[in-house]
């Protein structure tokens, strides 16, 4: 993805994992063969395999420069963490840090870090290993973190984010006193500059929320794991493993879909490989995602 500008919001992206390549089946469990060949008519190859069932994520943050405020949404896996479970990110190293100055940043330079919710690849690099001790990679940044994912994984729901996870990605910001709870919800918008705000998007975890940062030249939403893959514009109903509401988050995706479909408002997900920045179309009685290259 080049660097979007939309008015007065600079978007760049920071990539830890540029594409990986996953079986559908394992992505979402429901995705039939007719999903697929459907998906073929209008997803280019790098997004779709045209001969295996393989669809293409990424794995980014990304910076966001508005108003005067650094903003990073989603911090990714981390380096060195302990990810048995999810064996590409298992001691994960990249360079990462190396991207995000690329993108103009250095982490000192970071004042919000927002983690649209609380899954391991959304909070990894919350923190970094020095001396045999996790501490925030972000010195200077307030970590916005919904209430509703902290209560849900602290209570021991730990779809998703093994108990490790909070002990290695959350738990350090929060000793530090970096941590500022949030309040999502389904009708809570909760603003955090003029013109840049959250919207609560539960479903996938229970505190999931939308950044939006709009003027009066054009509007950018931040949509986390609302949509993995655009091949949920097509089949909304197609979940992923591990969401906490598969009802609820496709309501709130279908949510999503009809209210920026056909209009010029700029979709970043988390997962959407490059060019990333997408604008959602009706097509038919279906939707589909438009890239912009």
């Amino acid at each position: 993805m080049r660097r979007q500008q939309i008015g007065s919001t600079q978007i760049d992206r920071v990539v830890e994992i540029e594409q990986l390549r996953v079986p559908a089946s394992a992505l979402f469990p429901h995705c039939t063969p007719e999903i697929m060949a459907a998906a073929r008519g209008w997803l280019s190859e790098r997004l779709i395999g045209r001969d295996a069932d393989t669809l293409t994520m990424s794995f980014q943050s990304f910076l966001v420069r508005s108003r005067g405020r650094t903003i990073l949404v989603d911090t990714c896996f981390g380096n060195d963490k302990e990810r048995p479970d999810v064996g590409f990110a298992h001691r994960l190293q990249t360079d990462y840090l190396g991207n995000l100055a690329q993108a103009g940043a250095r982490p000192e330079d970071i004042d919000i870090v927002l983690c649209t919710h609380l899954h391991s690849d959304h909070i990894g690099w919350n923190t970094k290993l020095e001396d045999g001790r996790w501490i925030p990679t972000f010195p200077n940044a307030r970590y916005l973190i919904s209430r509703a994912d902290y209560e849900w994984y602290a209570a021991g729901n730990v779809s998703h984010m093994p108990g490790y996870a909070y002990d290695d990605s959350i738990l350090p910001v929060i000793e530090a006193g970096q941590v500022e709870l949030i309040e999502p919800g389904h009708v809570l918008t909760q603003e955090i500059g003029d013109g840049i705000w959250l919207e609560g998007a539960p479903g996938h975890t229970p505190g999931s929320v939308l950044l939006h940062c709009q003027d009066s030249h054009g509007h950018a939403v931040f949509t986390g794991d609302v949509m993995h893959h655009p091949i949920q514009a097509q089949a909304p109903s197609l979940h992923i493993h591990g969401e906490t509401d598969w009802e609820m988050a496709q309501a709130t995706r279908l949510r999503l879909l009809e209210t920026y479909a056909d209009t010029d408002t700029t979709i970043f997900a988390a997962h959407f490989a490059s060019p990333t920045a997408a604008r959602f179309v009706r097509a038919g009685d279906q939707f589909h995602v438009s890239f912009l290259e």
